[in-house]
């Protein structure tokens, strides 16, 4: 099985081509340059030091969100099309697991965050058994006094993955709490996540996990003409 796996949530992009859980070859980038411009180059430069080209790939691999807006959106759109133009397997990966999948050692809660800014952040807790990452605390978007009060009630250790936010630090005093700074994704461990995961069955529906409304998705809600869908789909 080759696979293709990249990521484009935040800054950062990370890509990957794998072959049978063996890398062949990465790229990485933490320029601050549009994902929309260097994801495609990305992808051919990688697939090139593997020797392989775009038809030889069996299954992509993709940060399905939460994240920026934006990012997200390029490499959910980047992922389906070459599905489904080249008729292969696509499967989606949480990009908070993702950023989980960086701590291989730690008895208690591994915490990924993004700052969402305003006092919240998108963040989800995972607890490592037999080497898999299990979900305890959904994906979602949270205030902060609301995450450290939900992971006070499951008193556990907790170890946050994420880039610092101090009122997130000073919040967690009451917490058995650790901060690592592994936070940069690296696209490999998406095709190690992507084994337990089945694949997507309709291309034409897999979407972002924004995790929270986009403007244009409030403004919409506010014309109340829905029409049994939400506004990605709609679009």
């Amino acid at each position: 099985m080759k696979t293709l796996a990249f990521d484009t949530s935040n800054t950062s992009l990370s890509v990957s081509v794998d072959q049978d859980g063996q890398q062949l070859a990465s790229f990485f980038s933490d320029e601050k340059k549009t994902h929309s411009v260097t994801l495609l180059p990305a992808i051919e430069k990688t697939l090139q030091d593997a020797n392989l080209s775009i038809t030889d790939i069996d299954e992509i691999v993709v940060a399905q969100g939460p994240g920026s807006f934006t990012g997200v959106r390029i490499a959910v759109t980047t992922a389906k099309t070459l599905a489904y133009t080249l008729n292969k397997q696509l499967k989606g990966v949480s990009s908070l697991q993702l950023i989980a999948a960086n701590i291989t050692e730690f008895e208690g809660l591994i915490v990924p965050y993004f700052d969402a800014r305003r006092s919240n952040v998108f963040a989800g807790a995972y607890e490592l058994k037999s080497e898999e990452l299990i979900e305890v605390l959904p994906d979602g978007h949270y205030v902060i006094d609301d995450l450290i009060t939900q992971l006070e009630s499951l008193k556990r250790p907790v170890m946050f993955v994420g880039t610092p936010i101090e009122e997130l630090t000073t919040k967690s005093d009451n917490l058995d709490a650790q901060f690592s700074s592994e936070y940069i994704p690296n696209a490999h461990n998406l095709v190690k996540l992507a084994k337990s995961i089945n694949p997507v069955t309709d291309i034409d529906a897999f979407i972002p996990k924004y995790l929270r409304y986009t403007k244009a998705e409030y403004d919409w809600l506010k014309t109340g003409e829905t029409s049994g869908k939400d506004y990605v789909q709609r679009v």
